[in-house]
């Protein structure tokens, strides 16, 4: 069953069934009220990036990090998948020197994909744009501190920051903000102030877009050779085409 809003918004009874995989998983029981209510939404970009991704995590990454590091860092040698995780919702402290200047909470990262070697993290949007703010940093938006925390999360490890968009028109704040901070010159004179190691370890920030993900998807699809993982791809494309994520 479904309602449907003044604005013509449909939403679930049951935010299940907005989801095509793992709709039992543990991480529901304790995930916030209102997080479970967004994901009843038609428009929810929480059960887009758990559809996608949660697929995306029952392949093995060596068939579709290649691929999705071709089109999302931009570089033709992808990093080694050796030990590679794929985590959603992850919980990341800031940096404690941030902190002196007034308090910021845990940053929730839609998307982290790392490795002994390397951290990416993917911030994801659907019909919505990025905040541009924090309640005590107003001037800090959500690209700049996804980098900071990631950066210094990532320590040692080379850090990739990504920010996945159903298209340019559609976040053009976020867009803009991925064209300035992808100067690093530009990001690490904004973050001096409590960054004194220059994010030395900042390797990419870049722009994906959700058909970026359904071509990573069909590459998967026809280079899998197991046939359970190759109906993961195959179920999560359909949902894409069926939500007009693929062009």
């Amino acid at each position: 069953m479904a309602k449907t809003t003044k604005s013509g918004v449909r939403v679930l009874d049951d935010f299940r069934d907005n989801l095509i995989i793992d709709r039992y998983d543990p991480v529901f029981a304790t995930m916030r009220g209102l997080k479970l209510r967004h994901l009843r939404s038609e428009n929810s970009e929480d059960a887009v990036t758990w559809n996608v991704f949660r697929s995306l995590r029952q392949i093995d990454p060596a068939v579709w990090l290649p691929e999705l590091a071709r089109r999302g860092l931009q570089r033709k040698e992808p990093p080694p998948a050796d030990g590679t995780v794929l985590s959603l919702w992850l919980s990341v402290s800031p940096p404690p020197a941030l902190l002196a200047g007034g308090d910021e909470g845990n940053s929730e990262i839609d998307i982290a994909i790392e490795s002994p070697f390397w951290v990416w993290f993917i911030e994801t949007k659907y019909r919505s744009d990025i905040e541009t703010g924090t309640k005590t940093r107003p001037e800090r938006d959500q690209v700049l501190r996804n980098i900071d925390v990631g950066s210094y999360y990532a320590g040692k490890r080379d850090f990739f920051f990504s920010l996945l968009v159903s298209s340019p028109v559609t976040s053009p704040v976020g867009a803009a903000k991925i064209d300035r901070y992808s100067d690093f010159a530009e990001t690490q004179a904004l973050l001096q102030d409590h960054r004194p190691d220059h994010l030395a370890n900042l390797r990419g920030v870049t722009l994906l877009t959700w058909s970026d993900m359904a071509a990573v998807l069909t590459d998967a699809r026809n280079s899998i050779v197991r046939t359970d993982e190759q109906q993961y791809a195959e179920r999560a494309l359909e949902w894409m085409q069926a939500k007009g994520l693929v062009e």
